[in-house]
């Protein structure tokens, strides 16, 4: 046997400090051996995850974290980077999330747009043979548009508007197969009710929760490519055409209001049932008021100016989407948005994008907004720019049952905030701090204290791809899974600022899985104040932390840093830097250890696997953590040391040693072959 695994070994079954040195091999693999897991990856027992009700609704990520908790951090950074390679192209970022929520569809940007644009350039007016889809449906029957001519509108920017129109005629095709199995009385208010609200009745008939097996999701996703697609070709025109004609033109039609304007002015626009704006130039002011029941679609594309967005209602903005599509561009610009319930990328059964281009942003709403998903697809991306999120609750990548919500911010000093004022959730554990449930949280609902109707959550993932950024959030936050979902926290660079109360940085809870990742050499700091924080988990659950490198400071009250409850997983990993650890609880039930809440049940015999990981620089611990030391190998703490129970496997380093697992792809593509 390798020298230092021997004495690894025995360091950890005499639960007594031994002196770590550095070595080309990490200590994982002897970590899980002692835990008596060397060969499971570190995967809770997942019987009832395998029998569960919603084991069909459960997205395949989700379960892929949890049959390979130690795969974890590799998937995530992998994931990130495809994320960051997307991020100049709506339609890539909206094609991944797809991915992300199980819909197998590749559909090219021009996907379909052949055989339409060929009906275009042969009709006498393009823009016509575009609007001519609406009065072939029932709600537009008979419906006869006054257009203007062509030298009020002329082309190629007629022609150019009519491509859009057209394409909206087939995401409307794909939105009714998509929902075409939904029973009679279905609607934007109750679905609000319900799947926002959480007012439902017992055994309520429509409910939410029993139409998510109903949709065809490859047919939202293909509706909602389409139409990126097409206003991607048309944000292009708009950005490259050197001679855009003066154009101030709107239509009512019987699927919304179209409004045109590049005449470059300061508009105002007061907009009920957006179907699609074109507005270039301008410090433009934008209100949106409720929307009707029966309107589906909405597109705005803004380009230039420092522009304001408000939402008067929930859903309202042209970034949110029930039972349809809502896509808002902003090119460029300062910009402020700012909404209720259900805005700034929040789909409902849907798909809802927000692009903004550039500039240093403030996105203000209340709750389920700034990349919230139920049901379908929301992402929110902006490039650049010191940017303010705020909101309270169920907010910044949030994906809920059967949804996937990605946040990308792409540079910047940038702040996250899920605050208290006003209490709208309370938290069941701090009743005065609210349920954030947002900065990269995947979430179900627990049917079995109710009416036993429950969900299978989503996958939320927040990525930030540089600057120095802040995140303050409350109870469920920042890389947290609940209720048989997956939360990702990925944030890469500088020197960034974490605090939350309970439930945070890479934690799971009741079935479910949450990652942290934090890439790079910043100086970091992480404050929690209660407990299941940085890479722990409780109740079958997993959570996983990596910080890669860097000077960090980490506080934490209790259960945190590596700790495994109620059967879980817990994993914590700094990775380099001189780090400081101030632990609050007086018993230090913290830097690896697996605590069961009550013995004498059948869980004693369940996984249970805490790892606490610091592989680099010279630390400092809390003098009262007596097993935890710089350069020393510790065993958790063992209520049954004699027994030696898979439910109390835990154990802690700290020295010199690589990662144990790659956070990047680890090959690159061939170089082209040279000329002969």
């Amino acid at each position: 046997m390798h020298r230092l695994s021997a004495a690894l070994l025995i360091a950890l079954a005499l639960g007594g400090p031994a002196r770590a040195q550095t070595q080309d091999r990490p200590p994982l693999p002897e970590l899980l051996q002692r835990a008596g897991a060397a060969n499971s990856r570190g995967t809770p027992d997942l019987t009832g995850l395998d029998a569960s009700p919603t084991r069909d609704q459960q997205l395949p990520l989700f379960r892929a974290v949890m049959a390979a908790p130690l795969d974890a951090p590799y998937r995530a950074g992998v994931l990130g980077d495809s994320f960051r390679s997307a991020a100049g192209s709506p339609h890539e970022l909206i094609g991944l999330a797809g991915a992300l929520s199980g819909a197998r569809l590749r559909r090219p940007v021009d996907s379909g747009m052949a055989a339409i644009e060929a009906r275009l350039r042969a009709a006498p007016d393009p823009l016509a043979a575009g609007l001519a889809w609406m009065a072939s449906t029932k709600v537009g029957a008979g419906w006869v548009p006054v257009l203007p001519d062509h030298a009020q509108l002329p082309n190629p920017l007629r022609y150019e508007l009519a491509r859009v129109l057209a394409a909206l005629s087939q995401s409307h095709q794909f939105l009714q197969r998509a929902f075409e199995r939904f029973p009679p009385g279905v609607t934007p208010q109750l679905l609000r009710r319900q799947a926002l609200e959480g007012r439902l009745s017992l055994f309520e008939t429509p409910d939410y929760r029993q139409l998510l097996p109903l949709v065809e999701r490859e047919a939202v996703l293909a509706g909602m490519l389409d139409l990126v697609g097409a206003v991607e070709r048309l944000q292009a025109f708009v950005k490259n055409e050197a001679a855009l004609p003066s154009v101030a033109w709107s239509l009512q039609t019987p699927f919304g209001w179209i409004v045109v304007d590049t005449t470059g002015r300061h508009n105002r626009h007061q907009l009920k049932d957006a179907l699609l704006v074109l507005d270039v130039g301008g410090d433009d002011d934008y209100e949106f008021l409720a929307q009707g029941d029966t309107h589906t679609i909405s597109v705005l594309l803004d380009h230039r100016g420092n522009d304001r967005y408000r939402a008067a209602a929930p859903g309202a903005d042209p970034s949110s989407a029930t039972l349809g599509y809502g896509l808002l561009w902003d090119t460029e610009g300062d910009d402020r948005y700012q909404g209720t319930q259900q805005a700034q990328a929040s789909a409902l059964f849907g798909a809802a994008l927000l692009v903004d281009g550039g500039g240093s942003n403030r996105f203000v709403a209340s709750s389920h907004s700034q990349a919230h998903g139920i049901g379908g697809l929301a992402v929110l991306v902006s490039a650049g720019g010191n940017d303010e999120f705020s909101a309270q609750t169920y907010s910044q990548a949030t994906g809920g049952p059967r949804g996937v919500a990605v946040l990308v911010d792409t540079g910047g000093n940038d702040r996250y905030t899920l605050g208290n004022v006003p209490l709208v959730r309370p938290s069941p554990q701090l009743p005065d701090r609210n349920t954030s449930m947002g900065q990269g949280a995947g979430y179900g609902m627990r049917g079995d204290f109710f009416d036993g109707r429950s969900t299978a959550g989503g996958i939320g993932m927040l990525l930030d791809l540089a600057g120095n950024d802040r995140y303050d959030a409350q109870v469920f936050a920042q890389g947290v899974g609940y209720h048989e979902g997956l939360g990702m926290l990925l944030d890469d660079g500088g020197n960034d600022r974490f605090e939350s109360a309970w439930y945070a940085m890479g934690a799971g809870v009741h079935y479910a899985a949450g990652i942290f990742l934090e890439r790079g050499a910043g100086r970091d700091v992480y404050r929690s104040t209660h407990e299941i924080a940085l890479g722990s988990a409780n109740d079958l659950s997993v959570g996983v932390f990596v910080d890669e490198g860097g000077d960090d400071e980490y506080t934490v009250g209790q259960l945190s840093l590596g700790v495994a409850h109620a059967n879980s997983t817990g994993l914590f990993v700094d990775g380099a830097g001189n780090d400081r650890y101030t632990i609050m609880s007086a018993t230090c039930r913290a830097l690896g250890a697996a605590y069961l809440h009550e013995w004498g049940n059948p869980r004693e015999s369940l996984p249970n696997l805490g790892l606490f990981l610091d592989l680099g620089g010279v630390d400092s611990y809390p003098t009262h953590c007596v097993r935890a030391a710089n350069n020393q190998l510790w065993a958790g703490p063992r209520a049954w040391p004699l027994l030696d129970l898979r439910s109390e496997a835990a154990a802690g380093v700290d020295g010199e040693w690589p990662l144990p697992f790659a956070l990047r792809l680890l090959t690159r593509p061939a170089a082209p072959a040279a000329p002969q």
